[in-house]
């Protein structure tokens, strides 16, 4: 049941395309042998954003959550493989980053 959350800062809307980028990453991960049915993708657009220069920067984060016990070479081939996409996706001179974190099995609830 992974899960890819893209935060990005309100300044983006008209620039970023979120349904494509969000549609992209999706069929990235499913690309790397999740199944597609399973892999929740959302946006949460961020109103305001405090960053390097200060507040009104635009920055685009993602998080991969997955379910604890792949190793970090498997991390590492989902991480470079969203990444790209992301930054592909963004304008430039707008911070793009990912992160990815286990979910522990015992405390994730279906």
């Amino acid at each position: 049941m992974p899960h890819i959350i893209v935060e990005y800062s309100q300044n983006l809307q008209g620039e970023l395309d979120v349904p494509a980028l969000l549609m992209c990453l999706h069929e990235t991960l499913a690309a790397g042998g999740i199944d597609k049915a399973r892999i929740k993708t959302r946006a949460i657009v961020c109103e305001a954003v405090v960053g390097e220069k200060g507040l009104g920067g635009k920055m685009a984060h993602a998080t991969l959550l997955l379910l604890e016990g792949r190793d970090i070479p498997t991390k590492k081939q989902y991480g470079d493989a969203l990444h790209a996409v992301l930054k592909n996706a963004v304008p430039e001179g707008c911070a793009a980053t990912l992160e990815i974190r286990d979910m522990v099995k015992d405390t994730y609830y279906l």
